[in-house]
């Protein structure tokens, strides 16, 4: 089965195709043959009929009139008449019509009948065969104590061919059958097509529905289909509903938290309360932002300068004493990317604070366009950077690299949380080493024409 891969509508139509010869071999094979055996049949009683009327004939006739009959030229394809002498051919026959022919003739005249065959170029000693002796089968038989040849001519051991206008017609039967078997493989295929294409849309996460059509279990497959994408979209409802709820009713609670912290006396404990405090914010913080970064939740947004954006959320993050430096080319200063800033934003703050929190400062910003159509953002620290085979499971959601980050107020959301957005505007996230140690986060965005 490996080496037929092609597609369900190949495979149909070939498994059309085989069993249309298929039937049509056993046809034909039925046909020739019944011809066969009805053509030895009636050659057969034709030549009986011949002996028959030559044993009457033949004992009144004198020698110069048996001369003249054996002499006279008979045209070809016709049976001939030859005395026996030495121009008769040596060679017995061994095919299939000879050994039918000469069972009817023995059935028939009750009488032993001997059958040369001259239609092979040379006799049994190697020798050509005479001149004057024509091919054919020999059929000799006794009159009157004399043994006389009739030479069955070679064109006349097979039955003729079909007419021309019947494989015409046949050619066209076939035609008709195959179009016909077209139209059908188009109606199974074709909406079974078109539902393997909503599936694999839906397993990209553009989930589509399909319209029910063709046969009636390609039907039923199609409405389960429709049917599951609603349930899947209620289910993503409940569950976006009930963090959001739940994130956002933990705000409330966590400021009167902060304000009860902001009274206390013991400065000690008030430090480490309000650590644990801005920690258990940030983990919401980041419960929001991996909501907002769904991609059912991004629509589409305008082309956004991109370099201006960057530049302005840096100057924000250095306000609050974070040490930034940022390099912009000259090719990707005006580049247009589509991405709302307010993604910009969530994307700028999560690899920031995982530069900082993570790795060591400085955190180095450049924009730089690597390959025609692509801007490539790099945000790189200096710290130990990740291990190559931790990188992949660092970009999902939840994934804690070191266990201990999951008590300073991480819940491993911030590189999903990039991954997410950056791959909704159609770019894609790697992570590097960068040069001189540290991480090396690469986001790369199709530019778009102003």
């Amino acid at each position: 089965m490996k080496r037929l891969s092609f597609s369900l509508a190949a495979r149909t139509v070939l498994l059309v195709i085989t069993v249309v010869a298929v039937a049509e071999t056993a046809t034909f094979s039925l046909i020739f043959s019944n011809q066969r055996v009805a053509h030895s049949h009636q050659t057969g009683q034709a030549i009986v009929g011949q002996i028959r009327l030559l044993k009457t004939v033949l004992p009144g006739l004198d020698d110069a009139v048996r001369q003249k009959l054996a002499d006279a030229d008979v045209g070809e394809g016709r049976l001939q008449l030859f005395p026996d002498g030495e121009g008769v051919p040596e060679h017995e026959p061994n095919f299939g019509f000879a050994k039918r022919l000469a069972d009817d003739l023995e059935l028939s005249l009750g009488e032993r009948v001997i059958l040369r065959d001259a239609g092979r170029p040379r006799g049994r000693d190697g020798m050509m065969n005479p001149p004057r002796a024509p091919s054919g089968l020999w059929i000799g038989f006794m009159v009157g104590g004399e043994r006389w040849w009739l030479v069955l001519p070679t064109p006349r051991f097979e039955p003729q061919g079909l007419p021309r206008d019947l494989w015409e017609r046949l050619g066209l039967a076939l035609v008709v059958v195959m179009l016909i078997a077209g139209l059908f493989v188009r109606g199974i295929v074709g909406p079974l097509a078109r539902l393997g294409e909503a599936v694999e849309a839906t397993g990209d996460g553009s989930a589509r529905t399909v319209t029910p059509e063709g046969p009636k279990e390609v039907r039923r497959l199609a409405e389960r289909h429709n049917t599951m994408l609603t349930q899947l979209a209620q289910a993503d409802a409940e569950r976006h509903e009930m963090l959001a709820g739940l994130t956002h009713d933990l705000r409330a609670p966590l400021a009167r938290l902060r304000v009860r912290l902001a009274l206390l006396e013991g400065d000690a404990d008030r430090a480490g309360l309000m650590r644990d405090t801005e920690d258990m914010e940030r983990i919401v913080g980041q419960c929001l932002s991996f909501l907002r970064s769904d991609k059912s939740s991004l629509r589409a947004a305008p082309p956004l300068l991109i370099a201006d954006a960057v530049s302005s959320e840096v100057a924000r993050h250095r306000e609050l004493g974070r040490p930034l430096e940022m390099t912009v080319s000259k090719a990707a200063a005006a580049c247009l990317v589509a991405i709302d800033h307010g993604s910009l934003q969530r994307l700028l703050d999560n690899l920031i604070d995982n530069a900082m929190q993570y790795g060591k400062p400085p955190v180095e910003i450049a924009l730089v366009v690597e390959r025609p159509g692509t801007l490539t953002l790099h945000v790189r620290d200096h710290g130990t950077g990740i291990a190559a085979d931790e990188r992949e499971r660092a970009l999902e959601a939840f994934a804690q690299i070191e266990p201990a980050r999951a008590t300073g107020g991480s819940c491993g959301l911030g590189l999903a949380i990039v991954r997410r957005i950056v791959e909704a505007c159609g770019g894609e996230v790697q992570l590097a080493d960068a040069e001189g140690g540290g991480l090396d986060v690469v986001s790369s965005f199709p530019v778009v024409k102003g």
